[in-house]
């Protein structure tokens, strides 16, 4: 039932470029704080700052689906809490939407589509890396310890994360690493919901990626499904 559901989805936000719906935030599946810092060179208030946050996977109901979703957010700009409904709209264009959307497609559906409860190090490290690349004024290949004691891409004043005394900050920041490296030259397409319709806002809500199959592979499901009903009519 789950993969007819997650396939219908798919169905209805490649038809259109984007379809309006609601997002309900059920909570998060693990808790990893850090302090996240951020800039994307806009100038646009609450675009830029420090903010106390959890590195974590989403798991979200999204309107048109039979069952709840596991995400992550690509908004580094917005709140959001456990419980919150808010409006968004679907939109098949992640790839050409975000200067890095392609890479972001390709590190969720590599690294982010399994439930990550008892995985806080590989869900850290997908949050970490997706918010990364959300940021259109760079384009980060690698993350480190920087000099000033956080980790970062090699641009601490665009994007820089803190982990604090967090045992696991190493490995995390070497997963964070590996899957960066990995997404290079991604040339793979997606899908998200875009929080904008639900305004300006601080406490809008995110926009967070709709972790769906490639096309290619709803193509190959109902290919399959059209055959297997041909042959049962030929049996008929």
């Amino acid at each position: 039932m789950k993969f007819f559901s997650v396939a219908y989805v798919t169905l209805a936000v490649t038809v259109s470029t984007a379809q309006a719906g609601l997002v309900t935030v059920n909570g998060f599946n693990n808790n990893t704080p850090a302090i996240v810092s951020f800039n994307d060179g806009s100038g646009i208030s609450g675009h830029s700052g420090s903010v106390s946050t959890l590195l974590t996977q989403f798991n979200v109901t999204y309107s048109g689906s039979l069952s709840s979703i596991n995400t992550f957010s690509i908004d580094l700009f917005h709140t959001v809490s456990s419980g919150q409904t808010y409006a968004v709209d679907a939109r098949s264009d992640l790839a050409t939407a975000f200067v890095n959307g392609s890479r972001i497609s390709y590190i969720v559906q590599n690294f982010g589509l399994s439930d990550l409860t008892q995985n806080s190090v590989q869900a850290a490290a997908v949050q970490i890396s997706l918010w990364d690349l959300s940021l259109n004024n760079h384009v980060p290949t690698f993350f480190a310890l920087d000099a000033g004691g956080t980790y970062s891409s090699g641009d601490p004043n665009v994007f820089n994360v803190s982990l604090g005394s967090n045992p696991a900050a190493s490995q995390i920041a070497a997963l964070t690493d590996q899957y960066l490296k990995a997404s290079s030259g991604a040339t793979n397409q997606g899908s998200w919901l875009d929080a904008a319709a639900a305004g300006n806002d601080a406490n809008r809500g995110q926009s967070l990626v709709l972790p769906v199959p490639e096309p290619s592979s709803i193509i190959v499901f109902f290919t399959w499904l059209g055959c297997l009903s041909l042959r049962h009519l030929r049996r008929r």
